[in-house]
């Protein structure tokens, strides 16, 4: 079997992959060589670009940084946070990039994600061992594809990427639901840490630490307890994890905006120029330089740290030189005050997000992961905010690596994590028994066939700690009068619709008087099923008004791993029975 793991990051994205074979040690390989990249550059990431013309894909990756650099409103940039959830999407401090003319974020993700893959199977087949076999397109049908996603994305940004990966021909809509699978982007950070990193020279049964994932946009923070040290290493998660918009993309906004002041009455304030310093502002790899066909390395950002008084952004040629504005030879420096200054906002709202998340806890280290967690600086200010409680800050090893995407595939072989903490408090609508909590609307109670009054719209929420094995029973009994004609239709069209609320304590109403879910309450998935082989399981009931049919069955809600699924369970004459799964809509 074949594993794909892919993570398409705001800026940057990486594809990891697996060959399991009997008898074969599996191994994690990293995609390193991409179209348009230089060699020496290879490093299992490319950006996450996609140039269009008239709607139709031009170049990605690689290949689309010139259309970038020459007219960026045709080229998909910084689309990922599009997907955001609403609530993500209003802490932004600015509006996300359009996407180009005539062109939709599903077509976005499905051409990048085309690409990625394609070019995949291409590095798979380049592979010593697989040159001129058939390995690829024989196991294709049986593929896994493991996609990894922020902290704060849920089931809705799910159902969109298993529509995209459909259409992009990574699977197929009927194997959809076993074999595409969903990991957090933190989770699959710290299978890559434990992998790569000093983690097992520390690690002891019962150590609490956390984990920071600071990636191109999103930042996500996780606190994991070891439960066993000894392979195979067990983890849990301790409280629900934290993501903020806070990452490496927000420090490149406000050297814009810092550059476009400097070089506001000058030659060099033309957005060109503004892109190619940002640009190299941002990047630690090999870049084009403006009008120039050498080549040069950039690490301003990654290196800026306190004390660091030379901040050069070596942009242009030695035509490029304005000794008025600081520009010499095509370069520019800035001083440690303005560097410092376009990262005061992110570090702010990183050190919050984690000051809220190991609250009074006893940690004693604090892993550091992605893209924006290699920044010098990044590392200082945390230091300096948590050193005094004696937490220690590590950095994960690998830095040129996609941490999600290669985390990912060593997740598949070791699912080091086994519990984890929900993020919001998932539930469904029901009719409950009647009390006098809910009295407020005594009007709405109804009496049942067998006698019982009920009252319908309440919320019934499940556990906050999901363990791999976790399903979540919510127990039904059906009853119907003796002489009802709607038995077995209403078997076949079962439904239940799955809410979430993501503040404190929930309410306990999941629906209001007219049937609407309650301010706070989101409507998440419905869940159908055909449960018409309960029809033979009916039982003749005497009832306080007459006979009536009766049936109970359970559906059992998995949230433990990292998606969620639903099958329903039943007895008939002692004997178990279960459908395979019950279908998800999501909302």
């Amino acid at each position: 079997k074949i594993v794909v793991a892919m993570d398409i990051g705001t800026t940057q994205s990486g594809v990891s992959f697996l060959h399991l074979s009997n008898g074969a040690r599996p191994v994690v390989t990293m995609v390193t060589q991409w179209p348009g990249q230089v060699t020496a550059a290879g490093m299992g990431k490319i950006p996450t670009l996609v140039a269009y013309q008239y709607g139709e894909v031009q170049a990605c990756g690689e290949e689309a940084v010139e259309a970038f650099e020459d007219d960026k409103s045709t080229v998909a940039h910084y689309f990922k946070l599009h997907l955001h959830p609403d609530h993500m999407k209003r802490s932004l401090s600015r509006p996300i990039p359009p996407l180009p003319p005539n062109v939709t974020l599903e077509q976005a993700y499905t051409d990048i994600m085309s690409y990625m893959f394609r070019h995949t199977r291409e590095f798979f087949e380049s592979r010593p061992g697989y040159i001129n076999t058939n390995t690829w397109s024989r196991l294709q049908n049986s593929m896994e594809i493991i996609l990894a996603t922020p902290n704060g994305w849920d089931i809705r940004e799910q159902g969109f990427l298993r529509r995209v990966a459909i259409r992009a021909g990574l699977i197929n809509s009927s194997s959809a639901e076993t074999r595409l699978t969903f990991i957090t982007e933190a989770e699959a950070s710290i299978h890559f840490a434990l992998h790569h990193g000093s983690i097992r020279n520390w690690l002891r049964e019962d150590a609490m630490f956390a984990v920071v994932d600071a990636g191109g946009s999103t930042v996500d923070s996780t606190l994991y307890v070891c439960k066993s040290a000894q392979t195979p290493i067990r983890l849990e998660e301790v409280a629900s994890s934290k993501c903020v918009q806070a990452g490496g993309i927000f420090v490149d906004e406000q050297a814009e905006v810092i550059l476009k002041q400097k070089f506001r009455n000058s030659r060099f304030g033309t957005s060109d120029y503004i892109s190619a310093m940002v640009r190299v502002f941002e990047l630690k790899a090999w870049n084009p330089v403006i009008g120039s066909s050498f080549t040069y390395y950039s690490q301003t950002k990654r290196l800026f740290a306190a004390g660091r008084n030379s901040n050069v952004i070596d942009f242009g040629g030695p035509g490029d030189t304005d000794n008025a504005v600081g520009v010499r030879r095509g370069k520019v420096s800035l001083t440690a005050a303005e560097v410092a200054s376009c990262f005061a906002v992110p570090i702010r709202d990183i050190r919050d997000s984690v000051r809220s998340l190991i609250d009074a806890r006893n940690i004693q280290y604090l892993v550091l992961v992605g893209g924006f967690g290699e920044s010098s600086y990044l590392k200082q200010e945390l230091e300096s905010a948590f050193g005094a409680r004696g937490v220690s800050i590590v950095v994960a090893e690998e830095p040129s690596r996609k941490a999600a995407a290669e985390g990912a595939s060593i997740w598949r072989l070791t699912h080091n994590v086994k519990a984890r903490a929900a993020r919001y408090t998932y539930g469904t609508n029901f009719a409950d028994v009647y009390n006098q909590k809910y009295c407020e609307r005594s009007d709405l109670k109804i009496t049942n066939p067998d006698g019982r009054i009920v009252m319908p719209g309440a919320f019934s929420t499940w556990d906050v700690v999901l363990a791999d094995d976790f399903a979540h029973a919510v127990p039904y009994a059906w009853a119907w009068s003796s002489n009802s004609s709607s038995i077995l239709s209403d078997l076949r069209g079962y439904s239940t619709k799955v809410y979430m609320w993501d503040s404190a304590a929930p309410p306990t109403w999941a629906l209001d008087r007219q049937g609407n879910p309650m301010p706070g309450i989101r409507h998440l998935c419905t869940i159908t099923a055909d449960l018409s082989g309960l029809y033979s399981s009916l039982t003749l009931c005497n009832g306080p008004s007459g006979q009536y049919y009766q049936v109970h069955f359970s559906v059992l809600i998995s949230l433990g791993g990292t998606q969620l699924s639903a099958r329903v369970q039943w007895d008939d004459k002692a004997r178990l029975f279960e459908t395979m799964k019950g279908e998800m809509s999501y909302d």
